[in-house]
Order: structure tokens, then C-alpha cells, then sequence
């Protein structure tokens, strides 16, 4: 991957909880929140799971009709997004 993201969790005041079209990520100090789809959700499960960043592209690979270099993508853009909203830190 180019950039390489590395081991994510959650900042100890934001909670997740699943939803029926993914999941969402809740500030407990802000109250803002982060909603996740269901291919969003999935991402962030296998990495706050200790999955490997190559084995959630892996996975994406598998499961979608995607390529390697727009899973990679995908993955590194949501945690920097992630990273830069404060939800989770490494």
C-alpha cells in the first residue's frame, strides 16, 4: 500500500454501534458522530479487530468487484478520514 496505515482504535470517548445499513461511530464529548456503510463498516471492524491493512484490502479484493490499488485506496483514505476526525487514533 503507499501510505501505510498502521494499528487504529477507537479514542476512548467514541463508541460504535452496528446499524442495518452499516454502522456508526458516536463522540461522546462532541456528540458528533460518523456513519459508516456497510463496506465502511467492514473496514473499520477487521482493523479495530488487529487485521493487517493487507489483509482488509485482501478481503475487499475477495468480497467486491474491486481492484487492488482502488482497495488500498479506499482503505487508507477512510482511516485518514478517520484519523483526522478525531474517531480513531493509532
Amino acid at each position: 500500500m503507499g501510505k501505510a496505515v498502521t494499528e487504529v482504535r477507537l479514542r476512548p470517548d467514541v463508541s460504535a454501534t452496528d446499524t442495518d445499513y452499516g454502522m456508526v461511530l458516536l463522540d461522546g464529548r462532541s456528540g458528533g458522530y460518523w456513519q459508516l456503510n456497510d463496506t465502511g463498516a467492514e473496514i473499520v471492524r477487521r482493523l479495530l479487530d488487529g487485521g493487517a491493512p493487507d489483509e482488509v484490502v485482501g478481503f475487499l479484493v475477495a468480497e467486491y468487484e474491486v481492484g487492488r490499488s482502488d482497495a488500498e485506496r479506499d482503505v487508507r483514505e477512510l482511516v485518514d478520514d478517520l484519523l483526522a476526525s478525531g474517531m480513531v487514533i493509532r
